[in-house]
């Protein structure tokens, strides 16, 4: 996934292992998983609230070119490695 939040850029793994979520909103300043409801802070991505908060969605570096983000195949896997991991 990735999001604006307080004018910076931010590519996260977009997975919740634990409830098999692969979607989540930004409202305000946290990540909410939208299957389960687990809240995760925007920018440390620390799990705040909820049944999966041991599985913060880990980075993913990025490029910004041409208005297009781009990722290295091995970064969005080491990421989705770190994500299904419970911290």
């Amino acid at each position: 996934m990735a999001y604006q939040f307080d004018n910076k850029l931010f590519v996260r793994s977009n997975v919740c292992l634990p409830c098999n979520s692969i979607g989540f909103s930004l409202k305000n300043d946290t990540l909410v998983c939208d299957s389960c409801g687990t809240v995760f802070d925007a920018v440390t991505n620390k799990g705040i609230e909820g049944s999966c908060v041991a599985f913060p969605k880990e980075s993913i570096s990025y490029t910004v070119s041409d208005d297009k983000i781009t990722m290295k195949l091995e970064d969005v896997v080491a990421a989705h490695e770190k994500t299904i991991e419970p911290n």
